[in-house]
């Protein structure tokens, strides 16, 4: 069963082999809206690790204190991580992350999301889902 959330940063969906995470298109990224983004994201996962697949390609600006939350506190529960970027920002903004950043889960960085999807182990969801791009727009 997939069940979905949104907050004013992202939509979210988790089934039975991953969650998957669209960032919105927001000014910017800041501690607090990383606070909550990791919240909401823990409490649809409930203590179960999963891989996660964030599609950041609509994220503009991410400040440090954020990233830097994000890479640490922001990793609990996550078994591997695929961003989904879209060059030239957001590929910037995961070279940030991952150049900056040590990585306690297996990390990279994709323009395809079937690629992403593969490398995170799942293989049995449309290369376009699973939550369509126009819901991502505010």
């Amino acid at each position: 069963m997939n069940t979905t959330h949104e907050n004013n940063y992202a939509i979210y969906l988790l089934t039975n082999e991953l969650i998957h995470i669209v960032y919105k298109n927001v000014p910017c990224i800041d501690l607090k809206a990383a606070r909550l983004i990791v919240k909401d994201r823990m409490q649809l996962q409930e203590g179960r690790e999963m891989p996660v697949l964030c599609d950041i390609r609509q994220i503009r600006n991410i400040n440090k204190e954020a990233r830097d939350y994000l890479a640490l506190e922001g990793s609990q529960w996550i078994t591997a991580l695929a961003l989904l970027v879209d060059p030239p920002v957001t590929d910037v903004i995961s070279t940030l992350y991952l150049g900056t950043h040590p990585q306690n889960v297996p990390t990279r960085s994709f323009t395809d999301k079937s690629e992403a999807l593969a490398y995170l182990g799942i293989e049995t969801m449309d290369k376009d889902g699973p939550i369509p791009e126009q819901n991502a727009e505010q």
